[in-house]
């Protein structure tokens, strides 16, 4: 009796091992390359369709301890297997207002320096495909300063369920840590690509790399791969264009709200504020309250002693240092994209689109019709917040804000997106059109049917007795800066899915069939585009043509995206100049002072030379500005 009871248990035993295994290789996902099975998991599912993600896979070393401010380093190898389902670190970074929403604390400290790794997303159905889809990889915007390749905005919504593609997300070395000038810190290195000062290009460019060799093992195509980032990561796609390094790792590029500014060397190094020099400077006194200047210029001098002391400093005493801009929604004043020579030419950026020096590859080139409300609104320059001494009831009282002059916030806020505009969308395309053979599409988005009489216990969650105080976001952040990230990733907060403190506020719960699709079409647009480099056809009809901009037959034309309850989809011609922009300036029924403050922050660190800006400022409405 006994034997039968125990081959009945061994039985059971084996079954219940065989259904666990059973239940654990249906959902399990496993691609394998030659040496490795990286096993992934579902991110989402919805109806009958599942979002497959491989997540935290890393692209290179750690670039801790002696990598600190050195190229990135290829990874010794991967394990036989990688489980693919902890999302990685987010890189150091100070934190600002959009994450105090979130419930993390407004400028505190996060992240790692140990961030190097990268997502992939693709539907179940692309995980059973039998071709090699389209790859699409992603930069994330803030500043270079701020951001995360996992956030929600790109991974919550339905842009991978909708479409066949191969969606990669990357993190790179952000602040001081990704983009740092002082001469002489790796003399020694035998890696030339270490006597850079663009180390998070050079992470991206070793992600990129590392796609190339590696996603056509996850269904990926790696002969066609679309690179697209927003605000700094849109610069950072314009870098990729301009830099002799990544000439062969990608077939086109998408540009939203990027710009062609970069920092100078001499810049990066000797800034009062913002340089290597007053960093270290600042660490050394911070080690030694009483040292001397005579004793502190004697150890800067000494360069072996002042690398050492550098790549030894406290992560944490080195990103602290850096000022938090309030005109920037929070992020820190620290220099980015460099030219150096190395990866990105001498003549920066600007210089390479200018002369027509970069790479001849299809393009597009986006902006916002408000880009700056998303900066004025927490900016508390532009706005007041009468509910702020309420913020230890709930951080939501710290959205409700007003214009201190609600003229001047319009004025302002249309000619900062004017120029910003001009300088991300017309110039290059205009440097593209005129110098290359490829194609460049350029357009605008206006959507703006947020919440427009929102009240403030609808925020909270309860109710003041007595009180209805409502937020126009319309009138405060309209097309402002990244309000299209939604409608390309078609997010998890338009879709009514999320419960992300801004998303919740952000959209109408009238209008999602309208929002949805403009997201659906705006989809279309840019998986067309991911395929073949025209927007247009494959693998999707639209039902607006966007036709490409042509500056050598004056068809300087961009589409516009908006929903039907506006101007809907539509082209335009509508081009800009530095001196429509000032004249409309100049025009305005403002004061002087109000006037010369736009051109001041209009020109703070501009893409023109020195004499140019002064030129400027010489003839606007007669000299009436003084430089800044």
């Amino acid at each position: 009796m006994s034997k039968i009871l125990n081959k009945t248990i061994v039985a059971l035993v084996f079954l219940m091992l065989l259904l666990v295994s059973t239940l654990y290789a249906e959902e399990s996902y496993i691609f394998k390359t030659n040496k490795t099975e990286f096993i992934g998991s579902v991110a989402k599912e919805k109806g009958d369709k599942k979002t497959i993600s491989f997540v935290g896979i890393p692209f290179a070393k750690p670039p801790v301890g002696d990598l600190r401010w050195k190229a990135p380093r290829e990874l010794d190898s991967y394990p036989d297997k990688f489980k693919a389902t902890t999302l990685p670190n987010r890189c150091m970074q100070v934190s600002n207002f959009y994450d105090s929403m979130d419930g993390i604390e407004g400028e505190s400290i996060i992240g790692s320096e140990d961030c190097l790794y990268l997502n992939i997303y693709l539907s179940e159905k692309a995980y059973k495909s039998k071709e090699k889809l389209p790859v699409v990889f992603w930069i994330h915007g803030g500043g270079n300063t701020w951001g995360y390749s996992a956030s929600n905005i790109f991974t919550s919504g339905d842009f991978i369920l909708d479409h066949d593609v191969i969606l990669v997300t990357t993190n790179y070395r952000l602040g001081p840590f990704g983009w740092f000038a002082y001469s002489g810190l790796n003399q020694d290195s035998e890696n030339p690509l270490d006597s850079t000062a663009n180390f998070g290009t050079l992470d991206i460019i070793k992600s990129l790399e590392w796609v190339n060799k590696y996603i056509s093992f996850f269904n990926g195509d790696p002969e066609n791969i679309t690179i697209f980032g927003e605000s700094a990561g849109a610069r950072n796609v314009i870098s990729l264009m301009s830099s002799p390094l990544s000439k062969d790792l990608f077939q086109r590029g998408i540009s939203q709200s990027g710009y062609l500014g970069s920092d100078s060397l001499e810049y990066s190094e000797n800034n009062e504020r913002a340089g290597s020099l007053s960093l270290l400077k600042h660490l050394i006194k911070s080690e030694n309250p009483n040292i001397s200047d005579e004793e502190i210029s004697n150890f800067m001098g000494n360069k072996f002693l002042s690398k050492e002391f550098l790549r030894s400093a406290n992560a944490n005493d080195i990103i602290s240092y850096y000022r938090v801009r309030n005109d920037t929604g929070g992020l820190i004043d620290v220099p980015n994209v460099i030219p150096d020579g190395v990866v990105i030419p001498m003549k920066g950026i600007y210089g390479v689109y200018r002369d027509g020096e970069m790479h001849d590859k299809p393009m597009i080139f986006g902006s916002t019709r408000d880009e700056d409300k998303l900066f004025m609104f927490a900016n508390d320059a532009f706005v007041e917040r009468p509910l702020a001494f309420l913020r230890p009831v709930s951080e939501y009282f710290d959205l409700y804000v007003k214009p201190k002059d609600p003229k001047f916030y319009d004025v302002y806020a249309r000619y900062m997106a004017e120029s910003w505009k001009y300088g991300a969308v017309d110039l290059p395309s205009d440097f593209t059109s005129l110098n290359k053979s490829s194609n460049v599409y350029a357009y605008r988005f206006d959507w703006d049917e947020q919440n427009s009489d929102l009240g403030l216990d609808q925020i909270i969650g309860f109710n003041i007795p007595g009180v209805n105080i409502n937020l126009d976001l319309p009138r405060l952040l309209g097309a402002g800066h990244a309000m299209e990230l939604a409608f390309i990733f078609k997010s998890g907060g338009l879709l009514g899915e999320s419960f992300d403190a801004i998303n919740d506020i952000m959209y109408d719960e009238d209008n999602r069939e309208t929002d949805l699709d403009l997201a659906t079409k705006m989809g279309k647009y840019w998986v067309n585009f991911a395929y073949d480099g025209n927007p247009n056809s494959i693998p999707y009809d639209v039902d607006t043509e966007w036709m490409p901009w042509d500056a050598q037959k004056g068809n300087e034309r961009f589409i516009v995206f908006d929903t039907v309850n506006d101007k809907g989809i539509a082209m335009f011609n509508n081009t800009l100049s530095a001196n429509s922009i000032l004249q409309g300036i100049s025009s305005e029924s403002i004061t002087v002072d109000q006037k010369c403050y736009i051109i001041d922050k209009m020109f703070n660190r501009t893409t023109l030379t020195d004499e140019e800006v002064d030129e400027i400022y010489r003839t606007f409405m007669s000299g009436k500005c003084t430089r800044a």
